[in-house]
């Protein structure tokens, strides 16, 4: 198979009016150059089972004008919001070409019987307008897209913007795409038009994301693990914003931990990491934070305890008051979470923290002692930090029944930070011989 042909892009969120005002920008239109403008027809092909998008696959023929290009892509987990493995081929017809995939990640999994239940099943159409910047050794494809996704008895709209790294240095793109950010409210977006596509299809509710853990292995460097982790935490947060911002209980409780298992890792992986960003990193995430967890409590509060209470208690006069005024609250805190949420705060929040993982100084140094710990096994660190913090756990619930409130909160963080290292270092480990579990130890609730 061939070696993957990364494509590295960062995708913006934007209103039809924001491309309008970034197109005109005195400091910013001027300066794109000229435009190649295409209309692209893109048609997605998978079977009734979506096995092609269930094993991280998709598979498109694109129309544009006359000529016709298959692409298979491939997200890892954790991967996608910054970087896919992409194959393209120009072929005949208006079909799949399943000649020409067996060199990439599709070939080894297309069976006759998988081919012959492939069919198209949904389509953009997307009016594109292309600028290639050059500066220095860096070239970047800086796309409009205006359109739409279709599938059989749905549709809806498209207004982003692409930033393609052709060659050159990944921190060109953010400083990109933080100039499209001081003149529009523009933010990253994890969700490809394939992800909406298949939406489209399913029809969900406003469901909330759930955290998936990346695919770590045994002799991955530190550092590579630290930025697929990071990865995988900020696709958990962005993913849930919209639902947050509609007064979605879970999902605003799946930002929360997003951003406690983004604040674990850096704590996790503090020698690797520790460079002259960093605290203000996670000074931004305990800001964010803050901003949600009185919408979280009294989420937990009237939900778990005061409802049922009210049930219990229907014709209680006291209770109907009380609710009322923490539902008051409750809306309020929710009025607070949804304007961080849509801050130009928490927008330079998330591209500075993306920006971090992807390419702070930490990820770069040259320093032996700050190299050899970005380029340590995976594993060596894992056992290191699982190690020390099971100690301590240990050592702490043997003093419980001694412990003052705040202390016991401590012990709880500290075990609840051990919970997410074994979730998060669990592949690596995959196929090792169990070992006898180790003896129970004291659980805070």
């Amino acid at each position: 198979m061939d070696s993957d042909p990364r494509e590295i892009e960062l995708k913006l969120r934007v209103s039809p009016e924001d491309v309008a005002t970034l197109q005109a920008h005195p400091n910013f239109g001027s300066t794109l150059g000229e435009p190649v403008r295409e209309t692209l027809v893109s048609v997605y092909f998978d079977s009734d089972k979506f096995f092609l998008r269930n094993h991280g696959l998709t598979l498109r023929v694109r129309h544009i004008g006359k000529k016709r290009v298959q692409t298979v892509k491939s997200a890892r987990q954790g991967a996608g919001i910054f970087e896919r493995s992409e194959w393209e081929q120009s072929i005949v017809g208006n079909n799949p070409d399943f000649a020409v995939v067996s060199d990439t990640v599709l070939g080894p999994i297309l069976t006759d019987d998988i081919r012959s239940t492939l069919k198209p099943i949904f389509k953009t159409r997307i009016e594109r307008t292309t600028y290639r910047l050059n500066g220095g050794d860096t070239e970047i494809a800086l796309a409009f897209d205006n359109g739409r996704i279709v599938a059989t008895s749905a549709t809806c709209a498209v207004s982003e913007v692409e930033l393609e790294l052709k060659h050159g240095n990944p921190a060109e793109l953010f400083q990109l795409a933080r100039t499209i950010g001081e003149i529009v409210p523009a933010q990253i977006d994890v969700r490809s038009k394939s992800e909406r596509g298949y939406d489209l299809i399913e029809k969900p509710s406003a469901a909330a994301e759930k955290a998936f853990e990346p695919e770590l292995s045994a002799g991955m460097a530190a550092g590579r693990a630290f930025t697929l982790i990071g990865r995988a935490c900020l696709r958990q947060l962005l993913a849930n914003e919209n639902a947050t911002k509609n007064r979605n209980t879970e999902a605003l409780h799946q930002m929360r931990i997003a951003l406690r298992r983004l604040r674990a890792a850096i704590s996790l992986f503090s020698s690797v990491v520790n460079d002259a960003r960093v605290d203000a990193i996670k000074a931004e995430l305990k800001w964010l934070g803050g901003e949600l967890a009185p919408a979280r409590d009294l989420d937990s509060f009237v939900i778990e305890a005061l409802r049922p209470l009210r049930k219990q208690q229907a014709n209680e006069p006291g209770l109907i008051s009380i609710s009322r005024m923490f539902e008051r609250e409750r809306l309020k805190s929710y009025r607070r979470a949804r304007g961080a949420v849509d801050s130009a705060r928490f927008r330079s929040l998330v591209l500075d923290t993306t920006e971090w993982i992807e390419t702070g100084s930490w990820s770069t140094s040259e320093d032996p002692l700050a190299a050899a710990r970005r380029t340590m096994p995976i594993e060596t660190l894992a056992a290191e930090q699982l190690s020390q913090r099971r100690k301590k756990i240990r050592r702490r619930g043997t003093e419980i029944g001694e412990l003052s409130p705040e202390q016991l909160h401590k012990l709880r963080i500290q075990i609840k930070k051990t919970r997410y290292a074994t979730e998060f270092f669990a592949n690596v480990y995959s196929g090792k011989k169990k070992r006898e579990p180790m003896r129970e130890i004291p659980f805070v609730a």
